[in-house]
């Protein structure tokens, strides 16, 4: 026989089982008095046992009554733990939470925005893919990631783009090149020696690759490879120079390597955390784009990044 207890139900007689006082139990969970009897006589009826002795002195378990006792207390303690942990969720306190982000963010703004929501919400489980621009943004459209981080994707109405900073590119170079005398250079200075590039899927090439043509040339890199890091260490062993996002830059621990503006023009990337319109966000994916924000404007009120 199938017994269907409702919750009312069972913290009535938990409540009563606790006082042993009809009043005293009625408070304690907030109804009448006529409805707390009314919940226990129900309940009694679906046990088809009396869970009380009733005198007029006195309330008292009956054997029946201490054995459901032991079972509704472990069933709302389990509700109330259950309880907590929607309230968790809710509150974006665990969950799960997976990111795409550009090799530009994955090794420098992204740790720190890490470190600070873990400490926040250490129940959250973290995925990280770190890709180019547009597997990132191929992510985020299969539902791999939620949010990823990157520069902004011009005309496409799938996604929701909000500004974290802006970054713009520099030349890489070692810290004796010829070029390395100069605060700035123009791309056109560029032309005579030989680039290191990131692959053409990258947005950073894409940029490239536009500025050469405006200029009448053909970009043609002398090497040509996958990772941020790679193209470091070809610089590093003056294989050829190179252009990063100036967000890199904290990077680059290499002794002799420095950094030159470019200009003429200044490239200026408005960096993201993109989502899709059509998807709704967890709590803590929207968790994380709070600590992203706050983080990108403490860094740009200190100097740090650019608005």
């Amino acid at each position: 026989m199938q017994i269907n207890m409702t919750f009312r139900q069972l913290e009535a007689f938990a409540a009563l089982a606790r006082t042993l006082n009809f009043s005293e139990a009625a408070k304690a969970i907030n109804i009448s008095q006529p409805a707390l009897s009314s919940a226990i006589s129900k309940l009694e009826e679906l046990v088809n046992s009396p869970l009380f002795n009733r005198t007029t002195r006195s309330v008292s378990l009956t054997p029946v009554g201490e054995e459901l006792l032991k079972i509704s207390v472990q069933l709302l303690n389990d509700f109330d733990v259950s309880l907590a942990r929607i309230n968790d969720l809710i509150d974006g306190k665990w969950g799960k939470l997976s990111i795409a982000a550009v090799p530009s963010l994955a090794g420098t703004f992204l740790p720190e925005i890490l470190n600070q929501f873990q400490q926040a919400y250490p129940g959250v489980s973290i995925y990280v893919r770190d890709a180019l621009s547009e597997a990132s943004i191929d992510s985020l459209k299969l539902g791999q990631v939620a949010l990823a981080l990157g520069p902004s994707k011009a005309m496409d109405d799938e996604l929701s783009q909000r500004e974290l900073f802006t970054d713009h590119l520099v030349l890489v170079c070692p810290s004796d090149h010829d070029l390395a005398k100069f605060k700035t250079v123009t791309w056109s200075k560029l032309q005579p020696y030989r680039l290191v590039s990131l692959t053409s899927t990258s947005n950073v090439r894409l940029i490239m690759e536009a500025e050469y043509l405006q200029h009448g040339t053909k970009f043609q890199p002398s090497f040509e490879v996958e990772h941020a890091s790679t193209l470091i260490g070809f610089i590093v062993n003056k294989l050829g120079i190179g252009v990063l996002p100036a967000s890199l830059v904290p990077l680059l621990n290499a002794s002799n390597l420095t950094t030159v503006d470019l200009v003429n023009p200044e490239i200026i990337r408005s960096i993201c955390c993109i989502r899709l319109k059509s998807r709704s966000l967890t709590p803590a994916a929207l968790k994380f784009m709070e600590i992203c924000e706050q983080y990108a404007k403490e860094y740009r009120t200190a100097g740090k990044l650019r608005h």
